[in-house]
């Protein structure tokens, strides 16, 4: 394993260092926090290596840089928060939680104080190569890092490469704070990320795509509980703090501290009914437009719905195989021709949009078509005057392609600003590469599986929302895709506790109900939380994650605080989290609980 390298004079171009010292300059300062995580958590411990520091001033470098990220982000979330030095750490600490950032040389008497510590119930954080070297500065490779986290490093991200992103788990234990899916960007840093690989993951990197890489080379966040004692380890070092234009990663460390604390903490769910992703499946029916009834059985066999989003001029020959569909279905609109929207004049797209709609009539009647309120584009080609003209034809959500939401989940159209989540479009992007992606790649048989069900367990693993789209003219009976997509659903179906398979309809519906409740996440302050459901109300399938304050510490039971309320139901998720339900329908108003561990 090459040595990690440590920005400065020596080990970078004189271009490099000075850029550098810019960012080091405008230093990272963490946004502000919702809540403060550690007021009654213990001390707080910052442990600035001395060999470290001498390391990187030989170097031409300074180690402040990057610890004082972490003075910054302690002194606001935590009213106990100490700096250690090398005698302190020797003479031993009290439980708590103690901070390694990036502290690369440990020598041999560290290393057993921090274990010591940790034996003893002392929760960590280690960043980056921790231990990489010894206190002379020679390289020893990550043995430190794989024993304190019973995990694997596999490799770095090196400068170049496009997995410059991290894209946390969707309401995990440790990034709950963080929305489901979101690339967070950790720049171009000469302290180059290492890959683990571990059974507890909390993040993986990802390119801009997403593409689903084998997962033992792509492992960015991992964490342990080890006895008494809780570990984190962040696979980037702290100069990828100052690309985070968003301070995600603030709201992420929240999250690792509260964790690493035990803090059970409550936080509103994606999906719902207990559900931890979901997924829908969409044809674009255009040429081959009878190939759709073939996808629609392979549906139908798991006992799964599925969005086909027909173009309207090629439906007209085709009405037969629509109403077939009709009634085990959603149908959505796919423009009026297989030609896209995107920078076309007002006028053209309204004409083209209206003359869509009056396809779909003569198609399936009046009737019928006012239960038609999804839209894709042709080629997802389109713009935000194209979003503005479907509301008025009574469109209700649109299925987009993968950059339009920044998230894995659904998001609200910003077309129209102004509008609230009752009235805007809900957009669903898809999340995963469709077959046109999978053609293009030109993937063996083989291969094609592989992704597929990768591109599948990342999803899950993520939280996220899954849209697995095919075209009609590729999905022939004899076709890649039809001969490999049974495979997936079977896959999909044998996961049904924990995944919600539906139509991008019911999902947007979802999406809906789940804006109009009001609720701060956190921890669980006094064993209790509080929301509110707004008008309509109408919400049903609401639900929490908690997080355990041990492993398989699961809560006993959840208790209304009047007899009024409706009493949810509790469903464990995994060894550290669970799932708070509420399968009845919430009307508006104002409701509290009470959890029991």
């Amino acid at each position: 394993m090459n040595a990690l390298r440590v920005v400065g004079a020596r080990s970078v171009a004189p271009e490099c260092f000075f850029a550098w010292i810019l960012v080091w300059c405008f230093a990272f300062v963490p946004g502000s926090a919702a809540w403060a995580f550690a007021s009654s958590s213990g001390p707080h411990y910052l442990y600035q290596s001395p060999a470290t520091h001498a390391f990187f001033a030989a170097n031409g470098a300074n180690y402040d840089a990057l610890t004082d990220r972490w003075r910054t982000y302690l002194r606001r979330s935590t009213t106990e928060f100490r700096e250690v030095s090398r005698p302190q750490l020797l003479a031993g600490l009290a439980p708590g939680v103690l901070v390694l950032g990036s502290a690369i040389l440990l020598d041999d008497q560290e290393r057993a104080a921090i274990t010591r510590y940790a034996e003893a119930g002392g929760s960590v954080l280690l960043t980056w190569g921790t231990g990489a070297r010894d206190g002379t500065g020679r390289w020893v490779g990550y043995g430190f890092l794989e024993t304190m986290l019973d995990m694997r490093v596999t490799g770095k991200v090196a400068l170049g490469s496009n997995e410059r992103f991290l894209q946390p788990f969707g309401d995990g234990p440790l990034t709950w704070p963080v929305p489901v899916g979101e690339r967070i960007f950790l720049g171009e840093v000469a302290e180059t990320p290492v890959r683990v690989q571990s059974a507890n993951l909390a993040a993986r990197y990802v390119d801009w795509q997403r593409f689903p890489q084998p997962p033992e080379t792509n492992g960015a966040i991992a964490f342990l509980e080890k006895g008494a004692s809780r570990r984190v380890y962040l696979g980037f070092a702290e100069s990828s703090w100052d690309y985070d234009e968003r301070k995600r990663l603030s709201s992420l460390l929240d999250g690792a501290m509260a964790w690493l604390q035990r803090q059970p903490t409550v936080s509103q769910a994606s999906w719902p009914n207990g559900h931890i992703w979901a997924h829908t499946f969409v044809m674009d029916v255009e040429d081959g437009f009878a190939n759709a009834e073939h996808f629609a059985s392979h549906l139908e066999q798991f006992g799964l719905r599925g969005s086909f989003f027909a173009v309207t001029g090629a439906a007209l020959g085709y009405r037969s195989v629509l109403e077939r569909l009709v009634p085990r279905h959603e149908i959505g609109y796919l423009g009026d021709a297989g030609y896209g929207f995107k920078g076309k004049p007002k006028n053209i797209q309204k004409g083209r949009l209206e003359a869509m709609v009056a396809d779909m009539k003569n198609v399936l009647g009046s009737r019928l078509t006012l239960s038609v309120t999804g839209f894709r584009a042709p080629a997802e080609s389109w713009d935000a005057t194209t979003e503005q003209l479907l509301r008025p034809l009574g469109i209700r959500h649109h299925v987009a392609g993968p950059g339009a939401c920044e998230t894995r989940v659904p998001c609200f159209s910003q077309s129209e600003p102004n509008l609230g989540p009752e009235q805007a479009l809900v957009v669903l992007p898809r999340t995963q590469g469709d077959d046109l992606t999978y053609l293009g790649l030109k993937l063996d048989t083989e291969t094609l599986r592989t992704t597929l069900q990768r591109d599948a367990e990342y999803q899950a693993e993520a939280g996220a929302l899954g849209v697995l789209a095919v075209h009609s003219q590729h999905y022939s009976p004899q076709g890649s895709m039809a001969t490999q997509v049974p495979a997936y659903l079977q896959r999909i179906r044998q996961q049904k506790t924990k995944v919600w398979a539906a139509t991008s309809a019911d999902i947007a519906q979802w999406w809906r109900m789940r804006e109009r409740v009001s609720f701060l996440p956190g921890p669980l302050l006094q064993n209790r939380f509080t929301f509110t459901v707004r008008a309509p109300g109408q919400v049903r399938g609401l639900t929490f994650v908690i997080t355990h304050p041990a492993r398989d510490r699961t809560p006993r039971r959840v208790l209304p605080n009047a007899a009024t309320m409706p009493q949810p139901e509790l469903v464990r998720i995994d060894a550290w989290r669970s799932a708070i339900v509420f399968r009845q329908e919430l009307g508006t108003g104002h409701y509290g609980y009470s959890v029991e561990f």
